[in-house]
């Protein structure tokens, strides 16, 4: 067994597939989706993504990248992280090789660290709590007598499905339930309402657009600038889209009544979960309440196809509570070596997380 690195996107493309039937059933851990964002999102940074091989078998993954820092120090950081909101992350491996995989990247990180320096410090942002690899490696850095500090990060918010409709609305309250009824009745099951599905690349751009016009709209009337706003983010997503649509793990919904779109969605499918990871509703329309129409038509739609939940992925929005979505806590790992750089390094880290806190907690006072 060996570890690899690889710093050239070219390198990994063979790879793609070995890549991919290590996600764990979690779509932003695969390749078409993290390959994208690097394209996209690459800057000045530096590709670090090191393979764990049995022969000539890929086995493992820490889908890394390595960001420099203002002060000097390189940081390895998670592909997709940052704006994009990539949830879910960790080093990847198949569940008999995890701790063979984590032992050997420990091995090959402490390596690399006492003969080049290569790394002066991870920051691996909001990975789900005690994520199975990463915590692995962390605990493992640990014991190598690395730093490892760990602080809350943005919930992720995960609805289970029983197998029917019905089964699910027993699970929300008389009154949610009441009005479930009367806007699938009213509405959604009458000729005034139709759902489209875009599962084929051959149609995504036109469904994309319905999608970016819907969701900017909608931010514009709150004052805000919206995620399409940045260019970069609407290559990435469309490019990934793309991508993911290829396999069969993207798709874009639009709600259609009286004819005109009025709520639109894009999801990353597993064979077991939905990921709703984006979505716009019509800011005119608002009093016919599209949103909850599309979030009635996307969870009776999953139950029909059989997942076993849908994930609102990060953010505490109260709708999410709304239908009884359960949370997922998240945190953000930060890992420095025992050397001075890293000792000095670390109380930089903690003193900016410390100042940070104070100024929340200042503003909540106001």
């Amino acid at each position: 067994m060996r570890v690899e690195c690889f710093s050239d996107a070219e390198s990994l493309v063979p790879y793609r597939d070995a890549w991919n039937a290590l996600d764990g059933e979690v779509p932003f851990r695969r390749y078409d989706w993290l390959m994208p964002w690097w394209h996209s999102y690459r800057d000045s940074h530096e590709l670090y993504v090191l393979g764990v091989f049995q022969g000539e078998d890929l086995i493992g993954l820490a889908p890394w990248y390595r960001e420099a820092g203002t002060t000097g120090g390189r940081t390895l950081r998670f592909l997709g992280d940052g704006d994009v909101c990539t949830d879910y992350l960790d080093v990847l491996a198949a569940p008999d090789d995890a701790n063979r995989v984590a032992a050997l990247l420990v091995d090959w990180l402490q390596e690399a660290l006492t003969t080049s320096r290569v790394w002066d410090a991870m920051e691996w942002d909001n990975l789900e709590t005690n994520a199975p690899l990463a915590s692995e490696v962390a605990r493992r850095l640990g014991q190598c007598q690395a730093i490892v500090s760990k602080r809350p990060a943005h919930n992720c918010w995960r609805l289970e499905l029983p197998e029917s409709w019905y089964d699910f609305e027993m699970t929300q309250s008389k009154s949610h339930r009441k009005q479930i009824r009367r806007m699938i009745n009213r509405v959604l099951d009458t000729d005034r309402c139709r759902l489209h599905v875009c599962d084929d690349i051959a149609t995504i751009d036109a469904a994309m657009e319905i999608l970016i016009d819907l969701h900017m709209r909608r931010r514009r009337m709150l004052d805000q600038s919206g995620c399409f706003s940045c260019d970069r983010f609407a290559t990435f997503l469309q490019e990934a889209g793309r991508e993911m649509m290829s396999t069969e793990h993207c798709e874009v919904l639009w709600l259609e009544l009286d004819g005109e779109p009025v709520a639109a969605e894009i999801h990353f499918p597993s064979e077991k979960t939905l990921y709703a990871y984006q979505a716009g509703i019509d800011p005119n329309r608002l009093h016919e309440e599209p949103g909850s129409l599309m979030q009635i038509a996307m969870i009776r739609r999953a139950i029909e196809q059989g997942k076993q939940a849908v994930d609102f992925l990060r953010g505490d929005e109260p709708y999410k509570a709304h239908w009884r979505a359960e949370p997922r806590t998240c945190e953000t790992v930060r890992i420095v070596p025992n050397t001075t750089f890293g000792l000095i390094r670390h109380g930089i880290w903690t003193t900016k997380t410390q100042v940070k806190n104070w100024f929340k907690a200042s503003l909540g006072n106001i």
